[in-house]
């Protein structure tokens, strides 16, 4: 009875445990886990539109996130609630056509459509209200009477925008829709407009906004016409090259004026070509002087000696002084409108070649072709003497006694005088030698024999070649500075074996390919210091430059 009694009562203390087992987790029973949340929210304004980054790794695949229980990502904002069936690093929203600020939560979600703690920001997209009171700087316009050239001195970025690049449409005079683009420059040309007449032009600008001085994410366009007034064809135009024009016959420099010339000729020696901006019917341009013009001419008058180089025709190894400094543009201008059928061109002799390049093969641009080698003729000869009396030589030229010998040209007799003889060659102060086509000079020398050059004569045995911009006693013969150098004593000391004949010496000019030479002094001796006893007599001949 008492074992019967004792089971009764642990029975009845095993079902009270039981009864009470789940009292601590019912008070639990109703909650929820919810799911981790992005650890970052970084917003960037575009054009109705934002991106939102969301993890601190920055933007990697959905494959590589790993957010807990986290399956899919929820955008809200205004009364919107956008859900993505997976987990993304950023969020592209569009369709923000309001310029307010918008609050986004972004939060995850897992399974159970139970939402991690959303991250938070308030952005204002750039919207179309804002772009309508974007202003663009408005252009510089010159004009002639039938073109127009547009640009902006100052550039089209600003506190407002950065600016991208452009396009431009007009109607010519002819009725022919022309169009061009314009990348990081902004300057175009508009031509074969009208006399007198207004003509619409429509730009388009490639542009990124700024707001708060920060780049908005994405690039606009913006539509803005301009109009401009051409002037009549009377109205006179200053000439940047009035000997030029005048030279071709030229004597009104107002549109109508030049308005029966379709061909214009150039000297290499131009300083600008900006005067075919104002010729309304322009279509060949020869830039290599042709018959019309000479060689200017240059007087060296010192020491009681007078020496002139220059004057008559151009010589193939002659390049203008530097490159043309005004006008190169106007004609690319003329070129890319296809305004100019034909440009005539010595290669590297104004330093437009970038320019006319791409219109070589299409037969547009004509070089032309430069011998293998030319002599220097005896018009560039200067008496040395002009510069110091130590540079005397006796010269005679033609040397109708010289050698006999293979090939000889253009020959000189030389007695040498002076403790510096020496023999010079100059070019006009407008020109330099063209050491892009031309790399070498050469030369033919017969010395004198052996017993010429005992005692303190032996020093006159050696050829000094030097070549510079300008004598030193003519300093405004060159705007560039002295860019003096010299080839070397010792390496053109005359071998006892080549003397009493003619022995051929080549001078690599390669190394001076940007410098403004144009003087050649041919110094006998290396300034030994010593005048020279009895005669020692030297011919040379066969001056020239060789590819």
């Amino acid at each position: 009875m008492r074992s019967i009694l004792y089971s009764l009562i642990v029975l009845a203390i095993m079902l009270y445990s039981c009864d009470g087992m789940h009292d601590s987790q019912d008070k639990y029973s109703g909650e929820i886990v919810y799911p981790a949340q992005f650890d970052t929210i970084i917003g960037k304004i575009g054009f109705e539109r934002v991106e939102i980054d969301l993890l601190k790794v920055g933007r990697i695949p959905s494959s590589q996130i790993k957010l807990g229980k986290a399956k899919k990502t929820v955008i809200e904002y205004d009364d919107q609630e956008k859900i993505i069936d997976e987990l993304v690093s950023w969020v592209n929203i569009t369709d923000l056509t309001q310029s307010k600020l918008y609050r986004f939560k972004i939060s995850t979600m897992d399974e159970y459509g139970n939402k991690s703690v959303p991250q938070e920001i308030a952005l204002i997209p750039y919207t179309s209200s804002d772009l309508a009171t974007l202003v663009i700087a408005s252009p510089r316009v010159m004009t002639s009477p039938t073109a127009a050239v547009i640009d902006w001195p100052n550039g089209l970025s600003s506190v407002l925008l950065n600016y991208y690049g452009l396009t431009y449409a007009y109607t010519d005079k002819d009725g022919a829709k022309r169009t061009g683009e314009r990348k990081e420059d902004s300057r175009f040309f508009v031509g074969n407009l009208e006399t007198g007449q207004s003509v619409a032009i429509d730009i388009k600008y490639r542009v990124v906004p700024k707001v708060n001085n920060i780049s908005i994410i994405d690039t606009l366009t913006v539509s803005q016409p301009l109009t401009v007034n051409m002037p009549t064809g009377s109205t006179p135009f200053p000439p940047a090259e009035r000997s030029v024009l005048e030279t071709n016959g030229i004597t009104e420099f107002t549109a109508d004026g030049v308005a029966s010339f379709n061909k214009i000729v150039y000297p290499i020696h131009a300083n600008s070509l900006q005067d075919l901006f104002y010729f309304p019917n322009l279509k060949e341009i020869d830039l290599t002087g042709g018959t019309l013009f000479s060689l200017p001419t240059l007087l060296y008058d010192r020491n009681n000696i007078q020496s002139t180089v220059g004057g008559g025709e151009w010589i193939p190894f002659m390049r203008k002084a530097g490159n043309i400094t005004g006008g190169a543009q106007t004609l690319k201008d003329l070129l890319e409108s296809g305004i100019l059928e034909k440009v005539r061109y010595v290669p590297n002799s104004m330093g437009l070649d970038e320019v006319l390049e791409p219109y070589v093969a299409s037969g547009v641009v004509e070089l032309v072709n430069l011998p293998d080698e030319v002599l220097i003729p005896h018009k560039f000869w200067i008496n040395g003497v002009v510069q110091s009396a130590d540079f005397k030589v006796d010269v005679t030229h033609p040397a109708t006694d010289a050698p006999a010998g293979s090939g000889i040209e253009n020959a000189y007799k030389l007695i040498l005088r002076g403790k510096s003889s020496s023999f010079v060659f100059a070019l006009p102060k407008e020109y330099q030698f063209n050491i892009t086509e031309y790399k070498y000079l050469k030369f033919k020398v017969y010395a004198p024999a052996k017993s010429s050059f005992n005692g303190d004569n032996a020093s006159f045995q050696i050829l000094w070649p030097r070549f510079m911009n300008y004598m030193w006693a003519f300093t405004g013969n060159s705007t560039f500075g002295q860019e003096s150098w010299d080839a070397g004593k010792v390496n053109y000391k005359i071998a006892d074996a080549d003397l009493q004949t003619w022995k051929d010496f080549t001078i690599d000019l390669s190394s001076a390919v940007n410098k403004h030479n144009r003087v050649i002094i041919m110094n006998i001796g290396g300034e030994p210091g010593k005048v020279p006893t009895g005669d020692i007599i030297y011919y040379f001949a066969n001056f020239r430059f060789t590819k």
